[in-house]
């Protein structure tokens, strides 16, 4: 927070001086403006290690090119500044070298002095020394000690001529004050000179019999080794070797792998032994050499850098290792001796983890990144299980160093709800198309799956991947609803102390701990505290701002009837507008009308949101059409918008399931309708006994399935459902869990109300049977008819019945009603005793089909309200 402080005043104290304005307001504008470019601005930093080794290089480069001035003075001040860095030196350093040109030939040293205080004294020359002490070797001073005179002919030879050429008084020519430049011809020797050839034999492992053998190292196995070195000389090569430096006793192959050159042994030793022991060495080195080439191997993941600088770091201490062996067993110490395979045993117990680590980078994967993580957290498993402390210590630290690194951008993306730039680690990737607000929550940002549809990420990481990404979208989606930043309702993320000390905390646990155990239970204290801030945040703004609960209860009193007397206000006035005869029964503006007027007394209901339409064209077919059939009202489509923030959770593509439960319980409501308006009629005459009965007892079958069908979809489906989907959404932890609630509870709506389409003969047979209403109420209507009209005004009132079923029999199947019930419309040439007995057996035939299904189905899913269902139908059944 200080230092978000500092940044925020230096800001502000850059825009003051800069902007042409006095207006407190504009300056805080121009402030939090330029805030959140710098925070949105990704930008990686500078390999640091990348950066020093540029500058070694042009050190060494300096001293190739005989520009030793330019190397020293750039050594000492690499040196001086090393003593001096900060965290922004490696930034200003990669500043310096871009901004230079060629710096080893246009850098001049004497430069340099403009920089330093000018001398207190004078420069020391040859003049005042030569006057002070002249080189008269009075004293023999110059002559040259013989300190070992038994020594051999070659260092004999070779100290003369050292002794000459030193011995020489310096020519009086080179005692004044000028400067003399040595020439490049002067340090050169020709070939033939006495002095090289006293070099080359001085290295005794280079005979020529020597190089012919290596040259075919086939050669050298069946006969004697050509050459016999000492245990120190071959450890000294050996030490050499595991350096990474070249070496006589090892080269290499064709496949770039470390070989023993052939011709050489160890006196008293057999050569197979030497050799076998020697392989294994080279073993050892080709895997040293694997982890030097790929710490010196460009990359611009930040997760690769820190593991090089993390295996460096690690090899260096190697390094050292191998140096304390060589000063150990190569000293002049009379109580050490020299023995090969005790430098082996060392050499093997200090590596072995280096090994561990080739092995690693040996089994990486370009496409996978992150898969150096995945295997140091196998590799940690793997040391616990077996016992090795040290290794599981070793793997373990070299993990979370990496790791440290891999959670940065996900700590970012769980703080700001945004992504960096080209980051190729992330398993989150938002998406470059306009993303509509309806679906902001699903579609802006998504998961990255590989091609098995595992997720792009590590493997120990999958389960609280969701996490992670649901607290990033919680932050995007807050901040649509306008809240910028972090607000005192939201936590921020803690800082990664994901390392072993405070994960593993081997003081207290040891090592028997499980490692996956420790480490799952850090890092879900890790998000913890984020995710649920950010998700009861916007679950509170969901309720309070956008209003989650009233448009769920909206929804209930639109589509499902929750008020009753309100919705069978508005049923009424669509039956009634549909028994006149009205061709413009389906008017939208009309229909509309009536809505907004009836529910404008609920305040949960946003009328203004609420628009009734029909699929079917205003006045097209008969105006008789419409009573004829249930399927007429499933032209007709409510909707109801949904703000954008609740559209996230409530689909549109649920609100469908919405529509076809109005239109259920309307189309169930209007066989009630036709059932209850018409009088049942009172003549007893001894001609119409046979018919009343038929009516009398069709009537009450038709109504008890109605009330059945309308009980169960009300009370067992709607109101059970709805109670256990209100309480299941108040326990949602986050967005996704409250969509998946929501889901779950619209397909089990869906099944329960048979719109699914293995259900579909089951409703297709009840739309069948509520047509039988219409059906019935038309002959019903004529029965009272004749009790209260003369017989010519019945006749023609029973012609024009039954013209009316003849005229609307072309345009009976646009509303799919079932092939029993269309068979006794179309038989108009019957009488209405006849039409009785058909609708009975139909009735009979239908409702028995229903009962049997839902028997079965309730068989199936051992469901409460399919038991129910069945028990009521089967009672209907049984009535007379």
């Amino acid at each position: 927070m200080v230092h978000n402080a500092a940044i925020g005043a230096l800001v502000r104290d850059l825009i003051k001086a800069t902007a042409k304005t006095s207006s407190e307001a504009q300056l805080e504008q121009y402030k939090r403006a330029a805030l959140r470019t710098l925070a949105e601005s990704q930008s990686s930093r500078i390999n640091q290690f990348h950066v020093y080794a540029r500058l070694e290089g042009l050190v060494e480069k300096a001293r190739i090119l005989n520009n030793d001035p330019l190397a020293d003075a750039l050594h000492l001040r690499l040196t001086e500044l090393s003593s001096r860095s900060d965290k922004w030196t490696p930034e200003v350093l990669s500043l310096l070298l871009q901004l230079s040109d060629r710096p080893v030939h246009n850098n001049k040293v004497e430069d340099l002095i403009l920089l330093e205080p000018g001398p207190s004294f004078a420069p020391l020359t040859w003049s005042d020394i030569v006057a002070d002490d002249p080189l008269d070797n009075q004293d023999s001073i110059w002559d040259n000690v013989d300190f070992a005179g038994d020594g051999s002919d070659e260092e004999e030879v070779l100290r003369t001529d050292i002794s000459d050429s030193s011995a020489q008084t310096p020519d009086s020519s080179l005692l004044d004050d000028k400067r003399v430049e040595a020439q490049l011809g002067d340090l050169l020797r020709p070939k033939d000179d006495p002095a090289l050839h006293l070099i080359v034999d001085a290295q005794f492992w280079r005979p020529k019999a020597r190089v012919d053998s290596m040259e075919d190292p086939e050669a050298g196995k069946d006969h004697p080794p050509e050459l016999l070195l000492t245990e120190s000389q071959i450890i000294r090569e050996v030490i050499f070797m595991l350096l990474g430096l070249p070496t006589t006793v090892f080269d290499l192959d064709a496949n770039e792998r470390l070989v023993v050159s052939a011709g050489l042994g160890i006196r008293h030793v057999s050569p197979a032994s030497v050799i076998h022991l020697l392989g294994n060495f080279a073993k050892i080195g080709d895997q040293l050499r694997i982890v030097r080439r790929w710490i010196h191997r460009e990359t611009l993941l930040t997760l690769e850098q820190t593991f090089q600088a993390a295996i460096e770091t690690r090899l260096g201490d190697l390094d050292l290792s191998l140096n304390e062996i060589h000063a150990q067993f190569l000293k002049p110490r009379t109580e050490t001796v020299p023995s090969l395979l005790q430098v082996y045993s060392e050499v093997y117990r200090r590596s072995q983890l280096m090994q561990q680590t080739a092995d690693i980078l040996m089994s990486l994967k370009p496409v996978r990144p992150f898969g150096v993580l995945e295997c140091l957290y196998e590799k940690t498993c793997a040391n616990q299980s077996i016992g090795n402390t040290d290794g599981y210590e070793y793997m373990a630290k070299l993990f979370f160093e990496c790791f440290q690194a891999y959670i940065r951008p996900v700590k970012s993306w769980m703080e700001t709800g945004q992504l960096r730039k080209n980051d190729q680690i992330m398993f989150i990737k938002e998406n470059q198309d306009e993303v509509p607000l309806t679906s902001l929550w699903n579609d802006q940002y998504h998961l990255v799956r590989e091609g098995n549809d595992d997720l792009y990420a590590p493997n120990f990481l999958h389960v609280a991947a969701m996490k992670i990404f649901n607290t990033g979208k919680s932050v995007h989606f807050l901040r649509h609803l306008g809240y910028e930043g972090r607000r005192p309702g939201m936590q921020a993320v803690a800082d990664p102390i994901m390392t072993f000390e405070n994960v593993c905390n081997p003081a207290d646990l040891g090592t028997l701990s499980p490692f996956p155990e420790l480490f799952n239970e850090a890092f879900d204290t890790f998000i913890a505290s984020s995710y649920h801030s950010s998700a009861s945040m916007l679950r509170a703004q969901l309720e309070a701002k956008c209003g989650l609960r009233r448009v769920l209860d909206a929804l209930e009193y639109i589509y499902f009837f929750r008020n009753g007397a309100l919705s069978t206000d508005i049923a009424l006035k669509i039956f009634q507008r549909i028994d006149h005869g009205s061709a413009r029964w389906n008017d939208n503006f009309a229909l509309t009308e009536v809505f907004r007027k009836t529910f404008s007394a609920i305040s949960c209901i946003d009328v203004d949101s609420l628009d009734v339409r029909s699929t079917r064209t205003i006045g097209r077919g008969k105006p008789h059409q419409a009573r004829r059939s249930m399927g007429a009202l499933e032209d007709l489509r409510v909707i109801y918008a949904l703000p954008w923030p609740i559209a996230n959770i409530v689909k549109i593509e649920s609100l469908m399931i919405y529509e076809h439960i109005f239109v259920l319980l309307t189309q169930i409501r209007r066989a009630k309708y036709l059932l209850q308006m018409q009088k049942l009629p009172e003549n007893r005459s001894l001609a119409m006994e046979k018919d009343l009965l038929l009516i009398y007892g069709l009537h009450h079958r038709l109504l008890w399935f109605a009330d059945t069908v309308l009980t169960y979809v009300t009370d067992m489906v709607l109101l059970a459902s709805t109670i256990d989907m209100r309480l299941k959404m108040m326990r949602a932890e986050d967005v996704d869990a409250m969509v998946a609630v929501h889901e779950a509870y619209i397909s089990q709506l869906q099944s329960q109300c048979l719109f699914t389409k293995q259900h579909g003969p089951i409703r297709q047979a009840i739309m069948s049977l509520l047509d039988l209403t219409v059906l019935f109420s038309d002959i019903q209507a004529s029965y009272t008819m004749q009790t209260t009209l003369s017989t010519s005004e019945n006749m023609q009132t029973k012609q024009h019945i039954i013209a009316d079923s003849d005229s609307d029999d072309d345009e009976i199947d646009h509303y799919q009603v079932g092939d029993a019930v269309a068979n006794s419309v179309s038989d108009a040439g019957l009488s209405n005793t006849d039409r009785l007995k058909s609708m009975d057996d139909t009735f009979r035939k239908l409702h028995g089909y229903v009962t049997a299904a839902v028997q079965g189905i309730s068989k199936a899913e051992s469901g409460t309200c399919w038991e129910m269902l069945a028990t009521s139908l089967a009672v209907g059944l049984a009535c007379p």
